[in-house]
């Protein structure tokens, strides 16, 4: 009888390891816990399909605490907001309420359509929470989203508010900043410019910036350290804050995983991730006076 259990509970356990390995997204949503939030789905920030946003309300909110923006990545053809709720929980359970966003992907759209909706999503956002600062963490594609809408002041201006007012910090996970240009075919006509003239966070940065930090992990193949580096060299000349870290053992996914409460305990990411955030949770606006 002890040998069948023994039998069955180790299938049990391979079971769920080959899950996790096919589809460890989908296996970390599966595991994660729903009580430390309310959810407010697919809230309409623009009238488009894909101009949607999740807010995930925690129960139990940290006092004065900023609201986070997660901006999905995905090449700007893919991705989706419904396969992080492991991250909307992972913030919401340190009491940060967390909006995970959707934007419209190629081929309906191309270059800055991606970028207007992450800055309608941000500007809805800081409207709806406008005793809160917001701080905004985007991944891959939607770290050089996230970053054009807060580093380029008319995005977020043609939405009805100035970024000085609303953004209190931004945290790029392995983002394209156009260091140098994206080569793929595909690209060309995503970004007229090749992402290399107005399309790139690095040619931009002409005024204050929102505190940013960025990181990458050291076994990314997908994005080069170099993007993150040149805009922190160019931030820091201007006399903005910019800090750069790269995470051993972390590959280009990896540094969005160990968000999750169950992935986090060999790398210090996510504890960097919720210092920051903690040292700028009354700090909008101190970047532009």
């Amino acid at each position: 009888m002890k040998l069948r259990i023994f039998i069955f509970l180790i299938s049990v356990i391979v079971a769920l390891f080959m899950f996790a390995a096919c589809a460890p997204v989908k296996f970390l949503n599966t595991i994660t816990p729903s009580g430390s939030y309310k959810l407010d789905k697919s809230v309409a920030y623009g009238d488009g399909e894909r101009q949607k946003l999740d807010i995930y309300q925690p129960k139990q909110p940290k006092e004065n605490a900023p609201v986070v923006v997660f901006v999905h990545g995905g090449s700007w053809d893919s991705g989706t907001k419904d396969i992080y709720k492991f991250v909307g929980e992972s913030f919401a359970s340190q009491g940060y309420t967390t909006v995970i966003s959707n934007y419209r992907l190629y081929p309906e759209v191309i270059y800055p359509e991606f970028i207007n909706d992450t800055a309608a999503a941000i500007a809805y956002t800081a409207k709806r929470y406008s005793k809160q600062g917001v701080i905004v963490i985007g991944h891959s594609a939607g770290a050089y989203n996230a970053m054009m809408a807060t580093v380029e002041p008319k995005y977020l201006r043609a939405q009805g508010v100035e970024v000085c007012q609303v953004v209190a910090g931004m945290v790029g996970l392995a983002g394209p900043y156009g260091a140098f240009p994206l080569q793929a075919e595909k690209y060309v006509t995503m970004f007229p410019d090749r992402h290399s003239a107005d399309d790139a966070p690095v040619n931009l940065i002409n005024g204050p910036t929102p505190p940013l930090f960025m990181a990458i992990g050291d076994e990314d193949t997908t994005v080069s350290e170099l993007h993150s580096l040149k805009l922190q060299e160019i931030i820091r000349a201007r006399g903005g804050m910019a800090d750069f870290k790269i995470y051993p053992g972390l590959n280009h996914t990896a540094v969005v995983k160990v968000l999750s409460r169950y992935f986090d305990e060999d790398s210090t990411l996510k504890a960097d991730m919720l210092t920051f955030i903690e040292a700028h949770s009354e700090k909008r606006g101190n970047y532009c006076s």
